[in-house]
């Protein structure tokens, strides 16, 4: 019983042995067949230079090796940052198929500089050097993130030195991966992110041609929203780095996320509020939005300058910052019956990309690459649902401007229909006075018949009748002078002096209307190619739908290439074609204001277009006139 006894605690004995014995040893990556790629995080081990002063001669050399220890958290060390890091690998390739050549990769494009020691038989350790802080241009392997060839053959076993230096406590993402799995990843994710900026960049260039063209400042501030997610999203796939900047190393420091996610968030404040002021306008907004933007530039700076408070407390306050806009905002809408599910998602993808911002403290899933990369498509959908919000708003802006059109139109057919019942009655009131005249004429032919017959019968009583032939002679004058008048009224009403003609035609814009309404009462037709569709221009011109081109209302009429006030020329028109009023030139200037020979050169023109077109001032008004085209 004793024998048994001891041979169980000596086999107890030996197994604690070899475990001390396994966890002293170095750790091993084992390359076996079937594998393409390895996460090697937790299987390297580490050693932390406080000195910053060791050589790789002197970390390699069998003094340090039991220095190093095994890798247990993906951020290695979170503290000591002035520290270095080195990390010692142990590759063994114990696959049979000599074509794979292998490649040691840091997703973690962002570190200050990592050195990658390679074994050399005869130079002992060669160094390549890359990071952040250096120039993109030395790289070897022309990527975003850092590869490092390791140069394996079927049954080699190496040794490589890594010495890192950081800035903040980032979580290192180490793999080993093949040549063509290397190749195919990058393919896949170079395609996705050119799809990526691509459509990024077509918005941004549609909207700065919506701001060209229609001069809203609403365009602008989405622009730059646009720049900001591009920014943000440059710092956070390293494509800026290695496209943009690569030979400028220093602009890397202002693409860490806490800046872009500054700039993202500043200009869908100012974006919004300006959104928000297109349907109503309140400067509560206003105000309310020039807080937040105080407050999270005052937060941004505690965070970054002073007193840095926790990453779950700065996310909080930085959410309590943008709700308050937005839901003021949001109110402000459902007050006017607008209510925007798109301009809603935007911003809940808004606070989704605030809280993604920060994956070295939340991880939302467990693939690194997902984890990483999950915040280009919230932005793509933050742009897509603001870019919905903005046509939402551009129908909007329509349907009032229809709205107001159509009132517009109402207005018009109004006044039309106003003019058109007072030249009926105009007209009822001639016929009723020309029926009147008629009857006084018919009345007094027929007494001045009497007249006769009784001076031819009563001669005795010829001096009484010579004082009737008096009296009917005065009487006969008065009704002369009573038939031209109606005459005159029955051609215009009445004669007219400048200033009662200048109440039916106050000034320019008034004769351009009658002119307009004059020239096109028929249809309209281009001058230029014949079509017959148009759109209404400034002073009642027309331009053609077809060919773009403008007619001015005096274009082919007797006012075409006027020097003087047309309100002027058209009651010069207004005079000519009436017999009762015949003033002498310097009358003319004197009461219009104009020199002489204006006056003479106009009458001469309306003069000739008389001989022209055969006028008769008895049968035709002077609106024919109008429309003579002497060029």
């Amino acid at each position: 019983m004793g024998y048994k006894a001891y041979l169980t605690i000596l086999g107890i004995l030996s197994c604690c042995f070899v475990t001390l014995a396994e966890q002293g040893s170095p750790s091993v990556i084992k390359l076996e067949d079937g594998d393409f790629h390895l996460p090697v995080i937790r299987k390297i081990d580490f050693y932390v230079d406080t000195t910053a002063s060791k050589s790789v001669q002197e970390i390699s050399s069998p003094m340090y090796q039991d220095r190093f220890q095994p890798v247990t958290s993906d951020n290695i060390v979170p503290e000591s940052l002035e520290d270095e890091i080195w990390l010692r690998m142990i590759v063994r390739n114990r696959q049979s198929n000599s074509d794979h050549s292998w490649y040691f990769e840091s997703w973690g494009f962002d570190i200050d500089e990592i050195t990658f020691y390679f074994p050399s038989e005869t130079e002992g350790f060669v160094p390549t050097a890359a990071g952040y802080d250096l120039d993109f241009t030395n790289r070897k392997v022309n990527h975003k993130n850092f590869n490092f060839f390791l140069d394996l053959r079927p049954g080699d076993e190496k040794v490589y030195y890594l010495k890192v230096r950081r800035s903040y406590p980032l979580g290192f993402s180490f793999h080993v991966r093949t040549n063509e799995r290397f190749i195919s990843h990058s393919l896949n994710e170079y395609f996705l992110l050119g799809i990526y900026y691509g459509v990024l960049v077509l918005i941004l260039s549609f909207t700065v041609y919506l701001f060209i063209k229609l001069k809203d400042f609403l365009y602008i501030y989405f622009s730059i929203l646009l720049l900001a997610c591009i920014w943000f999203s440059l710092g956070r796939d390293g494509l800026g780095f290695q496209y943009l900047w690569p030979t400028s190393p220093w602009i890397n420091k202002f693409t860490i996320h806490s800046i872009t996610e500054l700039g993202v968030i500043l200009s869908t404040l100012l974006f919004s509020n300006h959104f928000v002021q297109k349907y109503t306008k309140r400067k509560e907004l206003i105000y309310i939005t020039m807080v937040a933007v105080v407050l999270k530039l005052i937060l941004f700076m505690n965070q970054t300058a002073s007193y840095t408070i926790a990453p779950t407390a700065y996310i909080f306050g930085t959410i309590l910052i943008l709700l308050v806009p937005f839901v003021t905002g949001l109110v402000m809408l459902l007050k006017v019956k607008v209510f925007s599910m798109s301009y809603t998602f935007a911003y809940a993808c808004l606070f989704l990309v605030i809280v993604h911002s920060y994956t070295k403290e939340f991880a939302f899933f467990d693939d690194p690459v997902l984890n990483w990369y999950f915040v280009h498509p919230v932005i793509f959908l933050e742009v897509v649902f603001f870019s919905l919000s903005i046509f939402k708003q551009l129908k909007f802006l329509q349907d009032k401007y229809k709205e107001a059109t159509r009132e517009k139109t109402q207005t018009l057919e109004e006044k039309n229909r106003l003019i058109q019942e007072m030249n009926a009655q105009l007209q009822q009131k001639v016929k009723e006075r020309t029926r009147e005249i008629e009857l006084m004429a018919a009345d007094l032919a027929s007494k001045n018949v009497s007249l006769q017959t009784t001076n031819l019968t009563l001669q005795e009583l010829n001096s009484q009748v010579t004082l009737i032939n008096n009296y009917l002679k005065e009487n006969n004058e008065q009704l002369r002078i009573s038939v031209e008048e109606v005459t005159k009224n029955l051609a215009l009403m009445k004669g007219l002096d400048f200033d009662d003609f200048k109440k039916v035609f106050p000034g320019k814009d008034a004769c351009l209307e009658f002119l307009s309404e004059l020239k096109w009462k028929g249809s309209f037709r281009c001058k230029k190619c014949g079509y017959n569709k148009y759109s209404d221009g400034k002073s009642h011109s027309k331009r053609c739908k077809n060919c773009n081109y403008l007619e001015s209302p005096t274009v082919d009429t007797l006012f075409h290439k006027l020097k003087f006030p047309i309100e002027k020329a058209f009651y010069i028109l207004y005079l000519s074609n009436r017999k009762d009023i015949d003033l002498t030139l310097n009358e003319l200037s004197e009461i219009l204001e104009l020199r002489r020979e204006t006056c003479w050169a106009f009458k001469n023109k309306i003069s000739q277009a008389m001989e022209t077109v055969g006028h008769n001032k008895e049968l035709n008004g002077w609106e024919t006139l109008a429309l003579v085209n002497l060029e």
